[in-house]
């Protein structure tokens, strides 16, 4: 803060002029007594403070029913277990080959990469079959025994899909040109999926979840792994809410189209800017060619 607040006063920059601050990183910076957006606080009380979006998807991602969670960690302990000796990592590439496989290795899961824990459940599942060969090789009869488990079957291909959605969120809140009205588009409508998949889940229609949906063709869902999903859902909602309180579209009609907005709904000190804005001919064609972000 003390580096910030130098900067400002070498530029001569009036702290009463900040509208906003956004952070990333570590929780440190939203700390409500010594964080940097309270400090900022402290010099400009009317500023809007926000975290990196993409941060906090990751964090409300994170929770699991204890039964799913059971199985995440079974995951990667196959995993570990064939990745952990060189012996271990050349015998299970060998026999990926020799059974004409389309991988020939496993991921390794990392807390700190959020898109892990979908790549590695998912390369679990498409090499199930040379696992369950290595690991009875191996005499891992515990490891190998689960993926004869119903039970732990049906949660795995639901953590596939569930982390394959949540990654493809993910990837729809990064790249270059992103603005903060695709941010809250892409949030408001997951949430919404969430509460659609939910009740869904809730009538035994589980159509959204391929792979679920797959090994449960010819055998029904468990109840208490279909209770364990809706749970999960429901989590997940609450999470993401909890997370974005303030999600709305409230305020961003003037950055959407400027050229549709009524001058009066717009406060004071703006108007007379918005009116010359309205009456720019250059700029309205500027607008109708262009998006948002190069606007």
């Amino acid at each position: 803060m003390g580096i910030v607040s130098e900067f400002f006063d070498h530029e001569g920059l009036n702290w009463h002029n900040l509208c906003g601050v956004c952070t990333d990183g570590a929780p440190a910076m939203l700390g409500a007594k010594s964080g940097f957006q309270t400090l900022v606080r402290d010099r400009s009380p009317g500023i809007i403070g926000i975290h990196c979006l993409i941060h906090w998807q990751a964090l409300a991602s994170k929770t699991l029913p204890s039964h799913l969670q059971d199985v995440l960690e079974q995951v990667i302990k196959i995993v570990n277990y064939v990745k952990s000796s060189a012996l271990n990592f050349r015998l299970f590439k060998q026999l990926c080959t020799e059974m004409d496989s389309e991988h020939t290795n496993l991921l390794y899961y990392s807390k700190v990469c959020w898109l892990s824990k979908g790549n590695v459940v998912t390369r679990v599942f498409e090499l199930q079959e040379e696992l369950q060969s290595f690991l009875q090789m191996q005499e891992k009869h515990k490891l190998e025994a689960s993926f004869h488990e119903k039970l732990w079957v049906f949660c795995c291909t639901y953590l596939l899909d569930i982390f394959d959605q949540l990654n493809r969120l993910n990837l729809k809140l990064q790249g270059k040109g992103t603005t903060i009205i695709q941010f809250i588009d892409t949030l408001s409508a997951f949430i919404q999926k969430l509460e659609n998949w939910k009740q869904k889940a809730e009538e035994g229609n589980f159509a959204i979840f391929k792979s679920l949906s797959a090994v449960t063709i010819n055998d029904p869902l468990d109840p208490g792994v279909a209770k364990d999903v809706v749970t999960h859902l429901n989590c997940l909602r609450e999470e993401f809410l909890q997370y974005f309180p303030e999600i709305g579209r409230e305020g961003l009609a003037l950055m959407r189209n400027p050229f549709l907005v009524k001058v009066s709904d717009v406060q004071d000190d703006l108007q007379e800017e918005l009116i010359e804005l309205q009456n720019d001919s250059e700029c309205r064609d500027v607008s109708e060619a262009s998006s948002i972000y190069e606007f």
